[in-house]
């Protein structure tokens, strides 16, 4: 694999600086499809969604078992939480024969759960032991994707990583049953992306920190990404502001920062209880900052449990520091402004982000491994 400054390939799927309707042009319902690839082939639908009413929910559909690629296994994750701070997690492993995919738009189904584009937004339907979403999203603004979603990596084989956003922002509605109980909920926003890919993510990705806001009429995705030991640490930042029902910036180019590094013998690692973000400046269509304290640590996992290894094979990889591979998902309390069209607009509320450690690096020692 080569380093990143010799090769560049990484560069077809970042933002660009597009505006205005170029920046609004939207995506062919076949992106949000079904890619079938050659050899190894990983892929998910990722849908969340926050209500006033308290109740969070976040599903995921795949066609394979990712943790264990062999065997002949989709998967479905579903989380619920409740305004009294229950959390309801589910990861079950279907046989693969039930899982199936429209190549023409997003229609993909596990058994009876699913989720479809209808054509004026998307319909969700994800059950699991008992707890269940049914919820409809309506999206507020046009799809995205970062340049041309696509990354072809330095790898002989197996070379592609995509990524885009058919959601950024939506309002949503339906029912949530959890514990027995189901809820009508009305007042919701949400947000869906889509991954694809051959190349493994571990070989490439250390570590990921994404975020969704919602603040009135603003939506903002952010995401910091630090590359593999061999693009020396290398960072990537996706940035994509929306009001109302326009896209109105993407960018590659934001400030993220991370301190009050908190270390709880419950975890893999330490984790930050502060983080900045910053983007724009003089020039921009919007420039703005928001910061994040957490409240609640609302999940995490021990990935290499999701692998079927023995306890005494998981304690010897992660005592030699080799990989320690964990997932941290957060709500926050969330402080900022924006400035845009000729207004300096609030950020205030609550937000769901989340961290992938892959190799089990926080930012703060990737950086310190680069030099800077």
């Amino acid at each position: 694999m080569g380093r990143k400054r010799e090769t560049g390939e990484l560069k077809p799927g970042i933002p660009g600086s597009r505006t205005g309707d170029g920046l609004n042009v939207g995506l062919e319902p076949r992106e949000d499809a079904f890619h079938p690839q050659k050899g190894f082939h990983y892929e998910w639908w990722y849908f969340q969604a926050s209500f006033t009413e308290g109740y969070s929910a976040v599903a995921i559909l795949w066609p394979m078992n990712y943790s264990r690629p062999w065997t002949r296994q989709c998967t479905i994750q579903l989380s619920i939480y409740t305004p009294e701070g229950l959390h309801s997690k589910h990861y079950v492993f279907p046989p693969r024969g039930l899982f199936s995919a429209s190549r023409d738009r997003c229609d993909v189904r596990i058994e009876g759960s699913y989720a479809r584009d209808t054509g004026g937004g998307y319909e969700v339907h994800v059950e699991v032991e008992g707890d269940s979403i049914d919820l409809v999203f309506e999206p507020t603004v046009p799809g995205w994707k970062p340049g041309t979603a696509v990354n072809i990596l330095p790898f002989p084989r197996f070379n592609t990583m995509g990524w885009l956003v058919p959601v950024p922002a939506a309002r949503v509605h339906g029912r949530v049953t959890v514990g027995g109980r189901t809820v009508e909920l009305r007042n919701g926003h949400g947000y869906h992306d889509h991954n694809w890919g051959e190349a493994p993510i571990t070989h490439v990705v250390d570590n990921w920190h994404w975020g969704h806001v919602v603040s009135g009429d603003l939506a903002i995705v952010w995401s910091d990404i630090t590359l593999q030991k061999a693009w020396d640490y290398d960072k990537i930042y996706m940035f994509l502001l929306s009001r109302g029902e326009r896209l109105v910036m993407e960018s590659p180019e934001i400030e993220v920062s991370y301190s009050r590094w908190t270390r709880d013998p419950a975890h893999l690692h330490p984790y930050p209880r502060h983080i900045d973000v910053s983007f724009g400046g003089a020039g921009t269509p919007a420039r703005g900052a928001f910061s994040m304290d957490v409240e609640t640590v609302i999940e995490t996992q021990i990935l290499l449990e999701m692998t079927g290894l023995p306890k005494p094979l998981i304690g010897l990889v992660h005592s030699t520091r080799f990989a320690r591979p964990f997932y941290f998902r957060w709500l926050s309390r969330l402080e900022g402004w924006v400035e845009t069209e000729g207004e300096r607009l609030p950020l205030s509320g609550t937000t769901i982000h989340e961290q992938m450690l892959f190799r089990g690096r926080s930012p703060s020692e990737c950086m310190k491994l680069a030099g800077r």
